[in-house]
């Protein structure tokens, strides 16, 4: 499986009154913008997925859809429980691999820390974040069996400006 690990883009600030629950928090107009121009950059390099998982808060569903707004051949974001930051990232890896083939494109869309420590636990088997990924940073993991523990390695990463910068 290729699994795209995406953070989602630039929101609203966590401390902001207007916003009660931390689940409401939406992406800012900058973010929405900033993240328009990174999908730019990801069909610049040829990206497709077959699906789009993400987690059920608004700024992870608004970057979800902003992607699959602006790229091609890609099913409708699909949301799940497991994506949020209190999550659980054993029964993610499960739902993948029982929902979708081994060769297929999978994006995944949510918070930190939750993603630095899942990609580390993929890589090494061991959570703790030997990556950390900024509001839109995307990464590319090869995972050939799909599973919660080492099962794959990092072909690329993409920080917000180099997604820009290719778009």
């Amino acid at each position: 499986m290729n699994l795209y690990v995406l953070r989602h883009g630039l929101a609203a600030d966590r401390d902001s009154l207007q916003y009660s629950r931390d689940e409401e928090r939406p992406l800012t107009p900058k973010g929405t913008r900033k993240m328009a121009r990174q999908v730019k950059g990801m069909r610049s390099i040829g990206l497709s997925m077959d699906a789009i998982v993400t987690s059920p808060l608004l700024r992870a569903v608004q970057t979800a859809k902003i992607v699959h707004k602006r790229l091609p051949a890609l099913s409708t974001p699909v949301t799940s429980e497991s994506l949020t930051p209190l999550g659980g990232p054993h029964t993610l890896m499960d739902e993948l691999a029982a929902g979708y083939p081994s060769d297929s494109s999978v994006m995944i869309v949510g918070h930190e820390p939750y993603l630095s420590d899942l990609i580390s636990v993929l890589i090494s088997g061991v959570p703790g974040q030997l990556v950390r990924l900024k509001k839109g940073a995307l990464c590319k993991l090869r995972l050939p069996s799909p599973r919660y523990g080492r099962c794959g390695w990092i072909e690329w990463s993409l920080t917000p400006r180099q997604l820009v910068k290719l778009g």
